[in-house]
């Protein structure tokens, strides 16, 4: 694609349909009906032609902010004025080879685990018989360079080159290209989702692990009482582990044995994907009545999975999600 302003349509939007979590009490149907079921998006490939780029992942087309590529609405005034000024005084200006056509997939929120797995690389699988046609553009953060990077790899999707934003840096291209949203973050594409872990996972094989991801080496959200919690896993069999800890090889080949997977709200569980449908996925969440933490429900469901939650005690009055 070449000609500017151009859309092309990749995956229509569609209706998707949740089963209900497997132990849902009647106490609890306000936290999940409202999410049971929802559209997915129109995910098209749009050609902006010359186009600049932040290492954060947003586009500015002649100047003005283009806010599809912003991970929320609540970032636009930031960067609709003070972001772009302050990369035009201090960024380094970077022009790129005008001969190559250049991918942008992800957003602010792509760096982590679950965005990463969930938000781009479904958008990548729309488009995996021309990636090669394409330089990636991504940012340069550790995530991308030690997890992001290899999973490509793993699903075999072959670029002409991949290039690492920096911070620093302000970049110009004059072929530049967008993937837009395949689902909002927190809601999936089954379809695609079912694809990916056909691709990672293979065939079905035996899967007896139990296995608890712990966010103990977190800076946020954990397990306040994890001691007594994990002494009591281990006596029913369960692994204690910890997803840093692991690279993205050994996290594939650990948890396509693991039959149960059991974890706090948090990115550990994204490693479900990884599991043979059919699995056990159990949530240990905080009860908010409102369908505002449920993108693991959403996630497991989509690969059909057995989706299980435990709404454990706070020990603070903040949402669960982002805090």
């Amino acid at each position: 694609m070449t000609e500017s302003n151009k859309t092309v349509l990749l995956k229509p939007a569609t209706t998707i349909v949740h089963r209900w979590p497997v132990n849902l009490a009647e106490a609890d149907i306000e936290d999940f009906k409202g999410a049971k079921s929802y559209a997915t998006c129109n995910a098209s490939l749009k050609n902006f032609g010359k186009a600049r780029v932040s290492h954060d992942s947003v586009i500015y087309k002649n100047g003005l902010l283009v806010t599809d590529t912003l991970a929320s609405a609540e970032h636009k005034s930031y960067y609709r004025f003070r972001h772009l000024v302050k990369k035009i005084i201090t960024g380094k200006k970077i022009s790129l080879p005008g001969n190559k056509k250049y991918l942008l997939v992800t957003d602010l929120w792509s760096v982590g685990h679950f965005h990463w797995f969930c938000d781009v690389l479904p958008k990548l699988l729309c488009i995996e018989a021309t990636t090669h046609e394409f330089t990636l553009l991504l940012p340069d953060v550790p995530y991308i360079r030690h997890i992001a990077i290899d999973s490509l790899k793993l699903l075999q999707l072959r670029f002409e080159d991949i290039v690492l934003m920096k911070e620093t840096e302000f970049y110009k291209a004059r072929h530049l290209s967008y993937i837009s949203r395949v689902s909002k973050t927190g809601e999936m594409h089954p379809e695609l989702m079912k694809k990916m872990q056909q691709k990672f996972a293979g065939d079905n094989k035996p899967a007896d692990k139990k296995i608890y991801i712990s966010r103990g080496k977190a800076g946020f959200r954990k397990v306040v009482n994890e001691d007594a919690l994990t002494d009591m896993l281990k006596h029913n069999g369960f692994e204690i582990l910890y997803g840093e800890d692991l690279s993205l090889s050994d996290q594939v080949t650990i948890f396509s044995s693991c039959h149960t997977l059991l974890g706090i709200h948090g990115a550990g569980l994204t490693n479900c994907i990884f599991m043979p449908p059919g699995s056990n996925v159990i949530e240990l969440r905080k009860k908010e009545n409102s369908p505002s933490n449920v993108a693991y429900w959403h996630l497991a469901d989509s690969l059909d999975h057995k989706y299980y939650y435990y709404n454990g005690v706070p020990d603070s009055e903040k949402p669960l999600v982002g805090k």
